[in-house]
This record gives structure tokens, sequence and C-alpha cells, in this order.
């Protein structure tokens, strides 16, 4: 088996206030194609998808992880949470010469915080689990070359899918912003039954 445990916490600012910068980030559906690496292979609804993490190491052996992610908004305290969906059937895990597929489980966790200027400070943090079967082609191979692709994935990709997500995300925002009414904070705090937005929680140290 291949096991991959993998973690991060990421500090990013985020050039636009606190409720702003929480609703650009509440659609999963929309969101969750700045993940590099990662691709949505199914949408159950605006917040609730499976997604395919791929990647090729070693030059040569392809990974696939699937997992069933729900997204959900905590307006009072700014924070949106990313964690696994119940009732999903996990897709089978599955080893050829070259390449294994299996499911997958990931949390991430986002605090907002007001910035000195009237941007958002960002506290991103999320981890994932997967067990794969060995591709045949490395059931050979000594341990550590088996070692050697999980840290490239717990630790490298990781960290790739985090940085990669917040530029992505950033440089898509200006377009998104542009195709909004002017009315976008109050049309969507009215959605969700909420007339007035709370105040975001001072920046530590302010």
């Amino acid at each position: 088996m291949i096991t991959l445990n993998g973690s991060i916490q990421r500090q990013f600012y985020f050039p636009a206030d606190p409720l702003t910068t929480l609703i650009y980030f509440s659609e999963l559906r929309r969101v969750a194609v700045h993940l590099p690496h990662i691709g949505v292979v199914e949408t159950y609804s605006d917040n609730q998808v499976r997604i395919r993490f791929q990647t090729v190491e070693l030059g040569a052996y392809t990974i696939s992880i699937y997992c069933d992610l729900e997204l959900t908004v905590d307006v009072d305290n700014y924070a949106i949470y990313i964690a696994p969906m119940t009732g999903c059937k996990p897709v089978a895990g599955e080893a050829t010469l070259n390449a294994t597929a299996g499911y997958g489980f990931y949390n991430s966790t986002a605090r907002l915080t007001p910035a000195d200027d009237d941007g958002t400070n960002i506290d991103y943090r999320f981890q994932f689990e997967s067990k794969l079967e060995r591709p045949r082609g490395l059931r050979m191979m000594p341990r550590r070359i088996v070692d050697r692709i999980a840290q490239s994935i717990s630790m490298g990709r990781v960290g790739e899918i985090a940085d990669g997500f917040m530029d992505n995300a950033a440089e898509a925002f200006a377009d998104w912003l542009a195709m909004q009414k002017r009315t976008l904070t109050t049309d969507w705090l009215a959605a969700r039954g909420n007339g007035i937005a709370p105040a975001a929680e001072p920046r530590q140290g302010s």
C-alpha cells in the first residue's frame, strides 16, 4: 500500500474586503477549478462535488485520488469549511502496471480577518489522507522508492495545491467581480436570511 497523509497551513492576503472575499470563496463548484492537480469530475450541487487529484510521480506513475466534498459557510465567524460528504459510495481502489487510483478524504478551513487596508487576511489549513494499492511496476521496488512517492505527494504536492490555489483564485477575482451587481453583498446576505453583515473579527494584534 501507499499511505498518504499530508497537511499544511498558509496565510494569504486577498485584495477584497472580508465579506466580498467570503462570497467569492463560498461556492465550491466555482472555486474548485483553481486547485492545481485537481479537477471536478461530478457536481452534485453548487457546494457538493466529487474531485479527482491526479499527478505523475517519478515521471512514470499516475496517482489518482477521488474525494467527495461539501462546502459550508459560517457567516457570523467569517469561516469556510470543506469536509467529506456523507453517504457517498467510495471509488474502489485499482492498480495497473504504472497507475493507481482510490478514494481519499480532504478537509480544509479558511478563516478571514480584516487586513490593515481594505483587504483580507486568510488563514488557510487543509489536510488529506488516502491509502492506495501499489502500481504493479512498484511492487518489486524498494520501500524507500514507495516512501519517496508518498513524501512527494504528502508534502510537495500539498504545498503546490495550497499556494497555487490562492494564486489562481486571486488572478481570477477581478473578472468575477466585474460580472457581479453592485448589490452583490446585500443580495447574497438576503438569500441566506442575513439582513446585515456581521462584523469581521479584528486582525490579531490590532
